[in-house]
């Protein structure tokens, strides 16, 4: 008799350990299949659903880079003089805006001095000179004057006529007036003028300072023709072109944005791989520039054709992203997907990659509220 009893016991506890694991396995069973979500006809009437395969398409991708601000040649002015001087007046420091003909240097030196006490004695010579050509042509006219003192004094007259120009030429570039030079009128510093009006950049000289003649004082821009230098590396080179536009912002303030356009390409790479890529600012969009300002750079290219979908056929559900397929008539299934970029409302579905298959493009978040609902109710 307790042999028959034993041998019940067993077959009783084998039996409820049978039964466990088949719990076991549905309950897994289950949960594998939690990314299935299936309507009846009677549900499906209450969503509103589209469908597409993947379609290949061209979208812009966004390449982010770095720029600075840059001056043409033509836009930047060394200030020198010819001559040189002891600087006798300079009142301007970096950042100060300066109008095209406004005195900004002023210098003195005793040569000046000299060159309108040469031009003054040239030009008194030059008359007597002239004087004397007249009566030797005149005498020579009535044979009393040999043509060889004829030719000395027009001779004469001509050599100081070519001094008296040549001194003139000097004392402009000096920005004296030759007019203006008189026996009561010699003076002994010269103006330096602003060639363009822009703004101070650099001042390299200070009062009594001597300067020579290729010696710079300061240094004049104009900011408003500013260049965006754009680091561009070469990996990213072959999707920059010529006339392409950019928009720029500081860190500052990134909502304000500037609009350039590409005008040329370097084709030396740097030592930090990149090259020198220069956009003209066509609209700074009220940004006040200056010499070495940082800008971040925004650049769409076109990429390679991809697989995209409508934006809203990706629904965003506990940090990742995922898209409905169609897998029959009433049944959809959630699948995670990577995205790339976006562009004119499609999204680049970078996996999975096989386009044979159908996705919900509308009414892809209804379908997720139906399956949480329905989770929660299991």
């Amino acid at each position: 008799m307790k042999k028959y009893i034993v041998l019940i016991c067993t077959t009783l506890l084998v039996m409820s350990c049978s039964k466990k694991e088949t719990k076991i396995e549905e309950t897994e069973q289950v949960a594998t299949d939690t990314s299935i979500l299936k309507l009846t006809d009677a549900q499906l009437k209450n969503f509103v659903l589209d469908t597409s395969t993947f379609q290949n398409q061209n979208l812009p991708t966004t390449i982010r880079l770095n720029a600075k601000t840059e001056v043409t040649p033509q836009n930047t002015v060394s200030i020198t003089n010819p001559f040189g001087g002891y600087v006798k007046k300079i009142a301007l420091i970096p950042g100060n805006y300066v109008k095209k003909g406004q005195v900004i240097v002023v210098l003195e030196d005793p040569q000046y001095i000299q060159t309108q006490e040469e031009y003054l004695t040239t030009k008194a010579l030059l008359e007597q000179a002239s004087a004397d050509y007249v009566r030797q042509k005149d005498l020579n006219a009535d044979k009393t004057a040999s043509d060889k003192v004829m030719q000395q004094a027009k001779a004469t007259q001509q050599t100081l006529l070519i001094k008296k120009r040549s001194l003139e030429e000097k004392l402009k570039l000096m920005n004296i007036n030759p007019s203006s030079v008189s026996l009561s009128n010699i003076r002994r510093t010269i103006n330096v003028y602003a060639p363009m009006s822009g703004m101070v950049s650099e001042v390299f000289a200070n009062l009594g300072q001597y300067v020579s003649p290729a010696e710079a004082m300061l240094e004049i821009i104009n900011p408003n023709t500013s260049l965006l230098n754009v680091k561009v590396f070469e990996k990213d080179l072959g999707s920059v072109q010529i006339g392409q536009y950019l928009k720029a912002y500081t860190n500052a303030n990134p909502e304000q944005k500037l609009t350039a356009q590409i005008s040329s390409i370097s084709n030396q790479v740097n030592q930090d791989g990149t090259v020198d890529v220069f956009a003209r600012i066509t609209n700074p969009n009220g940004i006040r520039m200056t010499v070495n300002m940082y800008f971040n750079v925004e650049l769409e290219v076109n990429s390679l054709q991809v697989n995209v979908l409508p934006e809203d056929a990706v629904v965003h559900y506990e940090g990742k992203d995922y898209v409905f397929e169609l897998q029959s008539k009433n049944q959809f299934k959630l699948i995670p997907v990577t995205i790339g970029t976006s562009a004119n409302k499609m999204v680049e579905i970078k996996t999975p990659s096989n386009s044979g298959k159908i996705y919900v493009t509308k009414g892809a978040y209804n379908l997720l509220n139906a399956m949480k609902n329905s989770g929660e109710e299991q």
